[in-house]
């Protein structure tokens, strides 16, 4: 008995979809697990990158730090989000890099700018110095220029790098240059040299 066309056509409409719905299917099951490998790719080269610690580079803010930790160095680091500066070492072990922030300046009226970074012992132990200044414009009460701050960092007895208060807390490392309500004063320390005889006389209790 011959079968109706429309059920004819019903049934080859069934097999080509159902044929098409298997190739579907397969070509669903291969782009899965092309996905899968991709990601366990992806998550084994993520797993063999080491973090590397900067190469020393004085223009870009990146000093040997080798006289307070054997192979480490002190990164400068701007962050352009709010306008503060972090003080960073990095120093290599088994694995990667550690990374480390010892110092934040923050804005204070202005934006914080380091002008110098050296070293220098004091008390028989290495020191991070830093000459940190300040712009300040309050021309209304005749207060404007650079206000300066000396830093000085050094290693506690675990190790870490902490403030020196010997510096830190010494009056004659902070000071106005430029006017300070309308009288001009001057702040000797703006260089690594002036700051290192302020030291070395002050130990010998030169004047």
């Amino acid at each position: 008995m011959d079968m109706p066309k429309d059920s004819l056509r019903t049934t080859e409409l069934h097999r080509f979809w159902g044929f098409r719905k298997k190739r579907i299917k397969r070509f669903l099951e291969c782009l899965a697990c092309c996905l899968l490998l991709s990601s366990a790719s992806l998550a084994n080269a993520n797993g063999d990158e080491r973090a590397v610690c900067p190469a020393v580079s004085p223009s870009m803010g990146v000093f040997s730090a080798e006289k307070i930790y054997k192979n480490s160095v002190v990164s400068i680091e701007k962050n352009d989000a709010d306008h503060t500066i972090n003080l960073s070492i990095y120093r290599p072990n088994s694995n990667d890099c550690e990374k480390t922030v010892f110092a934040k300046y923050s804005i204070e009226g202005g934006a914080p700018n380091v002008d110098s970074l050296f070293f220098m012992n004091l008390d028989g132990k290495p020191n991070i110095f830093t000459i940190v200044h300040w712009d300040v414009n309050s021309r209304g009460i005749g207060t404007y220029g650079k206000y300066y701050q000396i830093f000085a960092y050094t290693s506690d007895e675990q190790g870490r790098l902490i403030e020196n208060k010997r510096v830190v807390d010494n009056s004659a490392m902070t000071g106005m240059d430029g006017y300070q309500e309308g009288e001009q004063t001057l702040f000797p320390y703006k260089t690594a040299g002036a700051v290192k005889s302020f030291f070395k006389c002050n130990k010998a209790k030169c004047k």
